[in-house]
This record gives C-alpha cells, sequence and structure tokens, in this order.
C-alpha cells in the first residue's frame, strides 16, 4: 500500500508539472481545470466519488456567480471612480502610479511582471488547492470553507450589481495595463481561455471589493484554528497578491482592503450559523405536557 507521505509527494509533483506546462503553453487555469486534476488524486485514494459529491455542488455554484458576475456589468449603472478616495488615504498619491514608475519597463517583461501575473492568474486555483487540503483532512472544515468563499462571492456579485466601480487601468490615464502586455508578449494571440468563459463577459467594473486579495485572506482564515503553518505562509501569500493587483493597475489598494471587510463578514456568518445549528441540535426536545 502507498504511504500518504509518497502519495503527498506524488501529487504535488503532479500538480506541479500539470500547471506548469498549462502556463508554459499559455492555458488559462481555470477552476474546472483544477477540479478535475484534484479528482484524479481524489480517484487514486480511493475517494472518487465522496469528492464528486462534495465539489460538484461547489463548481456549480461558483459557475453561476461567474455568469451572474458577467450580467452585473449590464445593468447600466455607471462606474465608480475611487482614485481620490486612494489619493486621500495616501497623501495625495496613488500606489499604483508609484509602483509603476519604478518598477515598469514599457517594452520590456520584467521579472516583476512575470511574478504579479503568476500570483494574479493563481486567484482561482489557490483557494481550490487550500479547499482541497482541507478536504483530504476534514470535510466538516472543507464545508464550511467553501459556503465561507461562495457566500463572499455572493456578497461581492450584490456589490457589483448596484456599486460598481473601475479599476485604475481604466480610470486613471497614466496607469498601464500591464497584464495585458505581459501576456501578449509572453503567448501572444496563442492565450487559451476556454468558451465558457469567454461565454459569461467578464464584468470590468468589479473592482471593489477586490476578490484576488480576499480569496487568499479567507484561505488564510480557516486554516489558522488547524493548521499555523499554512495560515502565516497565505498571509505572506495575499500580501504578494495585493501587492501585485496594485502594481498592475487592476485594483486599488482600497479594493483589497475593502475585500478584507467581505471576510471578515463572511466568516461571521458561516461560522455563526455553524455554531447555532449546533446548539439546536443538542438542544433537548422539550416533553410533551
Amino acid at each position: 500500500m502507498r504511504r500518504p507521505s509518497a502519495l503527498l509527494i506524488g501529487s504535488l509533483i503532479y500538480l506541479a508539472v500539470i500547471f506548469g506546462v498549462m502556463l508554459w503553453r499559455g492555458i488559462s487555469i481555470e477552476p474546472e481545470w483544477v477540479i478535475l486534476a484534484l479528482l484524479v488524486i481524489a480517484i487514486a485514494m480511493g475517494r472518487g466519488l465522496t469528492f464528486l459529491a462534495d465539489w460538484g455542488p461547489f463548481l456549480l455554484l461558483f459557475f453561476a456567480y461567474e455568469a451572474m458576475r458577467g450580467f452585473a456589468s449590464k445593468t447600466g449603472f455607471a462606474p465608480h471612480d475611487l482614485s481620490g478616495i486612494e489619493r486621500a488615504v495616501f497623501g495625495g498619491t496613488l500606489p499604483t502610479l508609484t509602483l509603476q514608475h519604478d518598477f515598469y519597463h514599457p517594452g520590456v517583461v520584467g521579472v516583476q511582471d512575470v511574478v504579479a501575473t503568476f500570483f494574479y492568474f493563481m486567484h482561482f486555483p489557490l483557494p481550490i488547492l487550500v479547499g482541497f487540503f482541507f478536504w483530504l483532512n476534514s470535510r466538516d472544515h472543507y464545508h464550511r470553507f467553501i459556503a465561507a468563499l461562495l457566500l463572499m462571492c455572493f456578497l461581492a456579485f450584490v456589490t457589483y450589481l448596484f456599486w460598481p466601480s473601475a479599476p485604475p487601468w481604466w480610470q486613471v490615464k497614466d496607469v498601464v495595463k500591464i497584464i495585458d502586455r505581459t501576456v501578449q508578449s509572453l503567448w501572444g494571440s496563442q492565450y487559451f481561455v476556454s468558451a465558457i468563459y469567454h461565454s459569461f463577459n467578464p464584468n470590468r467594473f468589479a473592482a471593489f471589493p477586490s476578490l484576488h486579495a480576499a480569496f487568499p485572506a479567507l484561505a488564510a482564515v480557516y486554516a489558522w484554528p488547524r493548521y499555523r503553518g499554512l495560515s502565516v505562509g497565505l498571509v505572506a501569500w495575499t500580501a504578494a497578491v495585493a501587492l501585485s493587483i496594485v502594481y498592475l493597475g487592476e485594483h486599488y489598494v482600497i479594493d483589497a482592503l475593502d475585500g478584507f471587510l467581505y471576510v471578515a463578514a463572511a466568516t461571521i456568518l458561516v461560522e455563526g450559523f455553524t455554531r447555532w445549528r449546533a446548539r439546536r441540535a443538542f438542544t433537548p426536545a422539550r416533553p410533551s405536557a
């Protein structure tokens, strides 16, 4: 029988090879590909059916959120300009402009551009991989994390629907949309995004709150009670993501900070409901008269 440690090492190598090849060949690492890759690991562990039962509903609900997020851009509400608030917070400067002025070099794809793009592209894979780790160790822990993740997505969707906001690259004249130039330089027109995501028509005005910052932050929150080392690593990852999205011109700092508020709200609601349900389940029934 294969030892768990050997299976873990083999799984990490398998995932690194798959995602590495996808990035090398310019294939978008979307949730369905990540879950299919994890399904192979679950089958190897003899837990394939349980994986499908637990992850199938998540994938369907997540696709529903993605489809609705695209719809939110068609409501006719004008996008809000948050650059004034950002300048007020940072003493009249925009961190995005400062970072791009110091580190971005037009016509050259620097290491910082590639690293920032990597963190940006790991938006979907990271919470799924962390969720899979939770699932391997505790299905209850996984269910609570996924419930908070989906709740946070739908709370953000309501915000995008009624209070859309423009990212820096759209609103501020001198901000460069670095990620487009990086993708074009690395892969050109060969960068592949599945047809299902093209049909969703992504919302350009879904900047506030930043779910790019919120996803790893939520993972860090749920890792903390059981896996302190993982949680600390996820906090560092969250900081790297926040720096990357600001540098790339995709978000303001206040977008990321607001994302953390949504993390707190989703966690409080899910954990509060979980405790309420547990108390109700163990409340003894009153004897009948």
